[in-house]
């Protein structure tokens, strides 16, 4: 009884391994942190900066990474579900407002999200990228053929 209620660390590492977006997210929370770290070694002989103003920079170098993170993902959700059109249409929208932002972030991203799928990705999902239409393309008859496949 007590193999079948406790999970073995391989598996569960195995589990963690299949979702690349938990990689992802972890990975980032641990870079910002670790810059955060640098940024507070560098200020700590600075008298002019408090415990709270360290604790607003983690806050808001977290908040940039996984927010960026986030509007990432979505835009890659929305525009697989759109299709070609809305991809692009998204593209433009988000780099007018945000001028090249949305480029660097979208492609440091997506660089971040090839290296994790080749060293850490053990899913069965393929892997979708921002600037890829192809990579939505294919995650979305990937999504297709899992649905007809579980009725």
């Amino acid at each position: 009884m007590e193999n079948i209620l406790q999970s073995s660390p391989q598996t569960s590492l195995q589990s963690f391994r299949t979702r690349i977006a938990f990689i992802e997210f972890i990975e980032l929370t641990v870079l910002g942190f670790a810059f955060w770290c640098f940024g507070a070694i560098v200020a700590i002989n600075d008298p002019d900066v408090s415990l709270v103003d360290q604790i607003i920079f983690l806050v808001i170098t977290e908040g940039m990474l996984l927010g960026s993170w986030a509007i990432y993902n979505g835009y890659i959700r929305v525009a697989r579900a759109g299709g070609k059109i809305v991809d692009v249409g998204l593209w433009v929208i988000a780099s007018i407002l945000t001028s090249s932002y949305t480029f660097w972030a979208w492609t440091i991203l997506d660089l971040n999200r090839l290296f994790i799928s080749r060293r850490f990705y053990l899913g069965d999902a393929p892997v979708e990228y921002a600037w890829s239409a192809q990579s939505k393309k294919v995650r979305k008859a990937w999504e297709q053929a899992q649905k007809a496949n579980s009725l």
